[in-house]
């Protein structure tokens, strides 16, 4: 399932179902009206959202085009672990300001309510959702992030390989390997709990590069068919 927050006057936008390919959405507000609520009560909205996405695969679901343009973050604001705060959209346009500017690609998954304490399998279960991810920083100090248009279960996800550009260029980073996404979190939660909705970094694979005034920067990444899974983000440097 493919979730996306569409941009509207409020502040965390409203919540619509993808089809696969990015084209189409359908709106569900009638189920839950923002990605947090959807979250606040996961074991419920989940299975309702997931019947949506299967009528829009189908063409039972109404749909309406869907433009990455659009989209939000699909959480425009969240909590924890150091991402709490609000999120820039994945094509906005991004503003420098004097200092060496670096940008950090990375995995991000979304979480359900977790205990302290609990392993990997625990830990498995409670991911909700994965997104990428972009971070700026400016000497070494956190600016900005931004998210891809769309938030996808893990069942959508065989493996995560990132595609970053930079003026059409790409960028390679090192995939140490890394704990897989269970493990990411279920370290996060050795000594505390997390709370619906807090988002974790997955570590790795993990792509750093600097930028400067008039870059375009781009991330996505493939499925084995050679689809975008998330969107992209796309952002110009000024």
């Amino acid at each position: 399932m493919k979730l996306a927050t569409l941009k509207d006057s409020t502040r965390d936008g409203r919540l619509v179902v993808v089809s696969k390919d990015l084209t189409r959405c359908s709106e569900v507000g009638h189920i839950a009206r923002t990605l947090q609520a959807a979250l606040d009560d996961w074991a419920y909205v989940a299975p309702r959202l997931e019947r949506v996405a299967e009528g829009v695969e189908t063409g039972s679901q109404p749909t309406m085009r869907f433009h990455e343009h659009d989209a939000a973050s699909p959480l425009p604001r969240a909590f924890g672990c150091g991402f709490g705060g609000t999120f820039a959209a994945p094509r906005d346009d991004l503003s420098l300001t004097s200092g060496k500017t670096t940008v950090e690609a990375y995995g991000v998954a979304v979480v359900n309510d977790l205990a302290a304490g609990s392993d990997a399998a625990a830990a498995g279960e409670a991911i909700a959702l994965v997104m990428l991810a972009t971070t700026v920083s400016v000497d070494g100090e956190h600016a900005e992030t931004a998210f891809s248009p769309v938030a996808v279960t893990p069942d959508e996800i065989a493996g995560l390989a990132l595609n970053l550009t930079v003026n059409g260029k790409a960028v390679t980073g090192e995939d140490e390997g890394g704990q897989g996404f269970a493990g990411a979190v279920a370290a996060q939660v050795k000594h505390r709990s997390l709370g619906a909705g807090t988002l974790v970094d997955l570590g790795t694979p993990s792509i750093t590069t600097s930028l400067t005034a008039g870059d375009l920067l781009r991330l996505d990444a493939k499925d084995g068919t050679g689809h975008s899974i998330f969107g992209a983000i796309e952002r110009k440097a000024s």
